[in-house]
């Protein structure tokens, strides 16, 4: 959970933009000709836009300028060469302007909104050797973009909604991980369970082609790619989530990796000598975050912890504790009962429940000024009438370092009884870390180092890796395997805390 105002319907405004499905029939940017697609061009702009700011606010920004800005200089390099940039790419296209962004997220994975939004994980960055794997990448969900492939597929569907569409786009991203939109988003399954709209292997396979010309076109060595589809094979294989081909959307990584090799013979006798731009590619990412960042939160012997945000409180026993970016939730063994930690909206505890009020669905019975953890706070209490019968809310505002937080606690009007100890336990508990060496934790971080001498990469690892990464997943992401020589002077990602 990071300091931000939370988005009070989680990313409603990003699944609530509706269009009727209809066949718009616009000239095609990749070859000029006319094609049908589900939405207009005009309303392409206006989800990326409106699903933009909901999921930076939502997800957040990797906290580098100097990195975030290394990405758009690459990404601007690539779409220089696309087909969205030539003399005549059609007028519908010409003032696109592209966004490339960094999301603060361990996750690998790379995706596209329509309208021009480019979105690469820290994660992925993490997982790249240099500038060419990078730029196939960037050039992959141009490619996206330009071709307009959610809008196609949207009119195949016929579907009406082009949050859904944005949201199936995030969902699966270049790694054909249809789990990654729960995974990344932290949005419940029921929501993205009905995200089946996928762009299809033919649309996969385009984004392949295209991104990699555009690449060599842009100066990059694009046979260097496919060591990174093969790393997404073994991410996969690691996670138990890979496919059989015919299951996928995507196409095999192996079968992409052989694409990748195909195309860069024809590349490199079209253009010549080509770049791979490893030494400042690695100097950007030296120092980058990875894993779980424990200073984002974490659960450790029946307390959640936030060391950036200086608070902690104790979860019920056998709640389950959900981290993300905007809030913490909590929920029973039954899924009945529910509490979410959240910042408010508003200066003042007062004015975030009063705020709440109005922009609920609560039917209040009790809104009055309260004390929590020895601040002033506010309370409101009331009902919520839904389908399945009423449901109590309470939710209690406070002030911590500065800015107005809430706990919003809810269970049926049949059950609070049952729910009200565990509400109790978990606001009264609420205080700041006293912990010097839980508030001073720190996340692992990435460091590149040239081998000094030729030997196995497992001899390079330390005996004590940070929580969470293994010695697989290092080999992982230096693009080897645990006993493969190392020569010395090659360049390592090592992992240190």
């Amino acid at each position: 959970m990071k300091l931000k105002k939370r988005l009070i319907s989680g990313l409603g405004s990003f699944l609530v933009i509706v269009f009727l499905t209809g066949c718009v029939t616009e000239p095609s940017a990749l070859t000029g000709e006319k094609k049908s697609y589900g939405y207009t061009w005009q309303q392409e702009l206006e989800i990326g836009k409106s699903s933009d700011h909901d999921l930076v606010r939502e997800m957040g920004l990797y906290p580098d300028e100097s990195l975030s800005n290394y990405v758009t200089e690459i990404g601007e390099r690539v779409l220089a060469q696309s087909n969205l940039r030539q003399p005549d790419t059609p007028d519908i296209y010409r003032d696109l302007k592209f966004t490339f962004r960094v999301i603060d997220s361990p996750v690998v994975n790379a995706f596209a909104l329509p309208g021009g939004y480019v979105y690469v994980t820290r994660g992925l960055l993490a997982h790249l050797n240099n500038e060419a794997q990078l730029a196939v990448v960037l050039g992959h969900e141009i490619t996206h973009v330009a071709a307009r492939h959610a809008s196609q597929q949207a009119l195949k569907q016929q579907w009406g909604q082009l949050g859904l569409v944005a949201g199936a786009m995030i969902g699966q991203g270049i790694t054909g991980n249809e789990h990654f939109a729960d995974q990344f988003l932290g949005l419940g399954g029921s929501v993205f369970q009905i995200l089946n709209l996928k762009y299809g292997r033919d649309a996969e396979r385009e984004s392949d082609i295209y991104g990699v010309e555009y690449s060599a076109k842009a100066g990059y060595e694009v046979g260097e790619s496919a060591a990174f589809f093969n790393s997404l094979g073994r991410i996969s294989e690691k996670s138990g989530q890979n496919l059989p081909t015919w299951q996928s959307s995507h196409p095999d990584p192996g079968e992409r990796q052989n694409l990748i090799n195909q195309l860069a013979l024809e590349m490199r006798q079209k253009y010549g000598d080509l770049k791979v731009g490893e030494t400042e590619y690695l100097r950007q990412i030296d120092g980058l975050v990875v894993g779980e960042n424990p200073r984002q939160g974490f659960v450790l012997r029946g307390r959640f912890y936030h060391p950036a945000l200086d608070f902690h409180f104790s979860i019920p026993e056998g709640w389950r504790v959900k981290n993300e970016a905007g809030r913490v939730t909590l929920v029973d063994r039954q899924g009945k009962g529910v509490i979410i930690l959240s910042v408010g909206e508003g200066d003042t505890p007062e004015v975030a429940a009063r705020s709440f009020v109005a922009s609920s669905k609560v039917q209040p019975i009790r809104v009055e000024p309260l004390r929590l953890g020895g601040s002033h706070g506010y309370v409101v209490e009331g009902l919520v009438f839904t389908s399945n019968g009423p449901v109590f809310m309470r939710n209690r505002f406070f002030s911590h370092r500065r800015s107005v937080f809430s706990f919003l606690s809810y269970a049926s009007v049949e059950e609070i009884d049952i729910y009200r100890p565990a509400f109790d336990q978990v606001t009264g508990s609420f205080g700041r870390v006293q912990d010097r060496a839980i508030r001073n934790l720190q996340p692992a971080r990435l460091y590149v180092v040239s081998a000094d001498r030729e030997t196995e990469f497992d001899s390079y690892l330390s005996t004590e890796l940070p929580w969470g990464i293994e010695n697989i997943d290092l080999a992982i992401m230096n693009q080897v395997n645990l006993k493969d020589k190392i020569r010395k002077g090659q360049k390592l990602k090592l992992v240190l805390q």
